[in-house]
């Protein structure tokens, strides 16, 4: 099965939303954006989801993460951000290849919207007790 993101990081696939890139990431514009400036950072080497990511890969996220959300700060001045990595279809990740969203916030009311509907089995002290 092909994947989109491989096939653009791979050069088979053109265009010219990529914005910046590191040795293991690329900063590319969003083709559906929830607003403007609405960023993926994609690694370079396939990985499904965040789970199965190396520690060299995922030290190159979190500067090229910095570096677009100053440029996204100086280009557009959002009131904020929504910072997004999907796993799993149950999760809607749509593409099956590590990508974190980077997603600029003009409204609390529009955009990316955060809701939640708690669907709780256990109590916090029983969540503790299961993690540690």
């Amino acid at each position: 099965m092909k994947c989109l993101f491989c096939e653009i990081i791979n050069k088979k696939v053109t265009t010219t939303n990529i914005i910046e890139e590191n040795i293991n990431a690329i900063a590319i514009l969003d083709i559906s954006p929830v607003s403007d400036g609405h960023v993926l950072i994609i690694s370079k080497q396939h990985f499904t989801n965040i789970s199965e990511v190396n520690e060299q890969t995922w030290s190159n996220f979190l500067p090229l993460i910095k570096n677009v959300i100053n440029k996204l700060k100086t280009s557009f001045q959002p009131g904020g951000f929504n910072i997004i990595s999907n796993m799993n279809e149950i999760a809607y990740q749509s593409i099956f290849h590590l990508h974190i969203h980077i997603i600029p916030k003009y409204n609390k009311e529009k955009g990316f919207i955060w809701t939640s509907k708690p669907e709780l089995k256990y109590n916090l002290d029983e969540v503790i007790k299961k993690l540690k």
